[in-house]
């Protein structure tokens, strides 16, 4: 017999015995649903796309609904991709790379973790100048809170006038963002984020989920790279991955 949660109709006025997790965990799955189908994604009109994204959420912890950015939700096809990819043998190690956009205040507070008006202000003014000051998507999940970027920065300067502080100034950082799923194992993270160091990457944020049947999603953001050289890194990662594994066999 199935599992409580898998067998659920994903509508939460249908559900009231799941937990506030599991609750959680279908609300986003709603609104991801919702969001794709609103932004007219293809995939949404395949017959079983449902089921399919229900299965992405169901076989993650119920973490990844929580910190996952739902606004973002073609990330998560992309999560649900690199999942898929890592289950075939030839591929074994699924990366992506992107440059994304970081954004925190001058005071060491990320200006994600604002709830205030002065935070909608940024938001609207960022929106209205996507092209100059959010050029590149935000990361998938939510920024560190102290952040020391030694790129160049952009500076947004908000005034709370309900309150009559002074500005408060808010800086956006380009950076990279690595996507990587692979087989499940011990240790994997710290030899990953060994890795990332070796090759000469700050790590600013790190994430970790591991899946239900055995495989893991990490998402690291990093400097330390030319922003234009994307490719490069996914191929130096593509490379030097396996040796990770062949680290481990020989302990």
């Amino acid at each position: 017999m199935e599992d409580t949660e898998s067998c659920i109709s994903r509508d939460v006025d249908f559900a009231p015995t799941l937990s506030r997790k599991q609750r959680q965990k279908v609300e986003v799955y709603n609104q991801v649903l919702h969001r794709l189908r609103d932004l007219r994604f293809a995939e949404t009109s395949l017959p079983g796309f449902e089921d399919e994204l229900w299965a992405h959420f169901h076989r993650l912890p119920a973490r990844y609904a929580l910190d996952v950015n739902a606004e973002r939700a073609q990330d998560v096809l992309m999560h649900k991709r690199l999942l898929h990819m890592a289950r075939d043998p030839a591929t074994r190690h699924a990366i992506e790379v992107r440059v994304v956009e970081v954004h925190f205040s001058t005071g060491g507070n990320c200006s994600y973790s604002f709830h205030s008006n002065s935070q909608i202000k940024v938001d609207a003014q960022c929106s209205d100048h996507s092209s100059e000051k959010c050029a590149h998507p935000p990361p998938a999940f939510g920024s560190s809170t102290d952040v020391e970027p030694t790129l160049e920065v952009n500076h947004l300067h908000v005034e709370d006038t309900q309150n009559g502080m002074t500005d408060i100034h808010l800086c956006s950082w380009a950076t990279h963002e690595i996507t990587i799923s692979t087989n499940d194992k011990p240790k994997l993270f710290s030899q990953l984020s060994s890795l990332l160091y070796d090759i000469g990457l700050n790590i600013h944020e790190a994430h970790a989920f591991s899946t239900t049947d055995g495989y893991s999603l990490f998402f690291f953001v990093v400097d330390g790279w030319a922003l234009e050289e994307i490719e490069q890194l996914r191929n130096t990662l593509l490379k030097k991955l396996p040796r990770i594994e062949v680290s481990a066999a020989r302990k």
